[in-house]
């Protein structure tokens, strides 16, 4: 559902855009609720600040102003300018990146 000024849905399943400006596309039950944010499928990801954008992967979140994570799974950038590329598949816990 898009319910934000000029936000948009395409496709997927249980995904919100209530930010103004915020998109996205694809996936299932991903949110983004910050002005200019975006969500690029995957599942459970939250782009929730100004201009924020989550990338795929499994349940993770960007909520720092302008903060960015590239998937894998349960990774959070909550700093201001910060990013994480992802994170690895070691065992018994990945490297995040």
């Amino acid at each position: 559902m898009a319910s934000g000024n000029a936000a948009s849905v395409s496709g997927g399943n249980g995904n919100t855009a209530s930010g103004n400006f915020a998109s996205v596309s694809g996936g299932d039950a991903n949110t983004a609720s910050g002005l200019h944010a975006t969500v690029s499928g995957g599942n459970g990801n939250t782009a929730s600040n100004s201009a924020t954008s989550v990338s795929g992967g499994s349940s993770n979140t960007a909520s720092g102003s302008t903060a960015s994570v590239s998937g894998g799974s349960g990774v959070a950038a909550s700093g201001t300018d910060e990013w994480h590329a992802g994170q690895s598949a070691g065992f018994p816990t990945g490297t995040e990146y």
